[in-house]
Formats: structure tokens, C-alpha cells, sequence
């Protein structure tokens, strides 16, 4: 029986590149606008952006783009504001290599044995879980 060239992924692993905290002051609103490379895929990058949720929720809540005619991904997560608050912090007072991210999808990705990702049509997809590896000094 012959193997597939092809595997089905439900997490994307990610490193982060850039983080800003967006801070408006009328009405006040706060994000954080990251930017990530791709690790577990071949090519590409994902923005993410964070923002506190003020209802309080128990989790999180998080969602993923991935367009057909770009290699750019599009990520918004809500976070309840303790948690968003712990994460600007952390972020601020990162170590010396990279910080991590795993995100686990509701629905499976399509790569080859080269890691490149195949969409058509694009892809919307719920985020369902998130680690994130923070280097310790």
C-alpha cells in the first residue's frame, strides 16, 4: 500500500518575531499585535492580535484566517483581562531566545512531507488551545 504524500495537522507551532501593546485612549482599548514565523509550516507568517475580553469569560476564545491567495495568516484571540494582563507582562520580560506558540486547531490543515500548506478554498478555523514557551534567564 502506498503512502500519502500528504498529512493532516491540527497544530501549528509558531515563533514569535514582533510584539507591540496598541493602547487607545477614547474609548480606551488595548491589543497586542504580534507577528509570527511559522515553524511546523513551511512558508508563511500569522498576525495575531490579542485583545482583553471584558466579560469575564472562563477561557479564551480564538479564531484563525488563512487565505488561499496569501501566505500571511490571520489570528484574533480573546483573553480574559487577568490573563491578557499576566501575557503583556510576560511578553515585556522575555529571555534571550525566542518565545514559542502552539496553537491547536478545530479542524485539520492539509501539508505535504515538506511542510508546505495546501488551502483551497480558504480556511477559517477555531483555535481551541494555546501553549506558549517562554525562554527562562
Amino acid at each position: 500500500m502506498a503512502e500519502s504524500a500528504f498529512n493532516e495537522i491540527n497544530e501549528i507551532q509558531m515563533s514569535l518575531q514582533l510584539a507591540e501593546h496598541q493602547m487607545q485612549h477614547n474609548p480606551f482599548q488595548e491589543q497586542l499585535h504580534l507577528s509570527l514565523s511559522l515553524v511546523s509550516i513551511a512558508r508563511g507568517s500569522c498576525k495575531m492580535v490579542i485583545r482583553p475580553d471584558r466579560q469575564a469569560a472562563p477561557s479564551f476564545v480564538g479564531a484563525l484566517h488563512i487565505p488561499a491567495d496569501r501566505a500571511v495568516m490571520q489570528a484574533t484571540i480573546a483573553l480574559p483581562q487577568s490573563i491578557f494582563d499576566d501575557l503583556a507582562k510576560k511578553l515585556r520580560h522575555s529571555g534571550s531566545r525566542p518565545i514559542n506558540l502552539l496553537a491547536t486547531l478545530d479542524k485539520p490543515l492539509t501539508v505535504d512531507y515538506d511542510g508546505i500548506l495546501f488551502i483551497d478554498p480558504p480556511v477559517d478555523a477555531a483555535i481551541t488551545n494555546l501553549v506558549w514557551t517562554m525562554p527562562l534567564k
